[in-house]
């Protein structure tokens, strides 16, 4: 299991916003868990939710001792620029050409490939078909229900699923299995989602991707904890026990910290 339990990963981010993950977590991430084939020709990594980019910078990123293809999606229109061109396609081809990258001290740059579509959907894509079965890391931070609002688009999946139950069947189960099939055997998913109170209630987003995970028979290795940044208000404690009131939390150089749980399954070899 590589010491995954309770490995504590430290990163900056904030709360109940949408999130910009911090994107040398993201490469330390890569790098870690596909250790065991980093000789491979091409290394295909999988991000449902591509989010603000974070995890593209992180695998553009990755050591040149690895040849990584990175694949996201993400249905938000607001990141449309030209016909066929995403910020994800202008992002990643200015950190390729613009950035240390283009200076001529580095053999070459990772790869891309990005489609515009919810994750619950993405396998209709004919060309998405040729990833079937050849991912070898799927990793994302998924939208907490209506938690995160990314956009007002239509398509995103708090708008096509307005109920928590409708959601969870409709846009978490569906992204999952797709991530699941087209996931190679021997490989590792990894799924960064934390517990969320939405209008008064916590919503069990831990638990039931959990749940869904291993009902679609992925073997669960541990839980990473991600630090976040302190914030004003966001670690109060509790005079009686001396410990934080937030759900997940940790002590870091003697600070009590919040943290957001970075899941580690597996899919075992048949």
């Amino acid at each position: 299991e590589d010491g995954i339990r309770d490995k504590l990963v430290t990163g900056v981010q904030t709360c109940a916003l949408p999130i910009y993950f911090p994107p040398l977590t993201a490469k330390y991430l890569y790098e870690r868990f596909t250790e065991h084939f980093k000789t491979q020709e091409q290394i295909n990594i999988y991000d449902p939710s591509s989010g603000w980019g974070g995890r593209l910078l992180g695998a553009m990123s990755v050591d040149d001792n690895r040849n990584i293809h990175y694949i996201g999606t993400d249905p938000n229109t607001d990141h449309t620029t030209t016909p066929g061109r995403t910020k994800y396609h202008e992002f990643a081809d200015f950190f390729n050409t613009k950035t240390y990258r283009a200076t001529g001290l580095y053999p070459k740059t990772h790869t891309y490939e990005i489609f515009q579509h919810g994750s619950e959907e993405i396998h209709n894509d004919p060309k998405f078909q040729k990833y079937k079965g050849q991912l070898d890391l799927v990793f994302t931070s998924p939208p907490y229900f209506a938690k995160e609002a990314y956009s007002e688009d239509d398509e995103q999946s708090y708008k096509k699923f307005s109920q928590y139950d409708l959601w969870r069947d409709g846009f978490l189960r569906k992204t999952l299995e797709t991530a699941v099939e087209w996931l190679k055997e021997d490989r590792y998913l990894l799924w960064n989602i934390a517990d969320a109170v939405f209008d008064g209630d916590m919503l069990p987003l831990e638990q039931d991707s959990i749940d869904i995970l291993k009902s679609l028979g992925m073997e669960y290795k541990g839980t990473l904890k991600m630090s976040l940044a302190q914030m004003p208000g966001g670690n109060r404690i509790d005079t009686e026990t001396g410990l934080p009131k937030a759900k997940n939390f940790c002590k870091v150089n003697g600070m009590w910290l919040k943290y957001e749980p970075i899941f580690v399954f597996y899919k075992p070899k048949y």
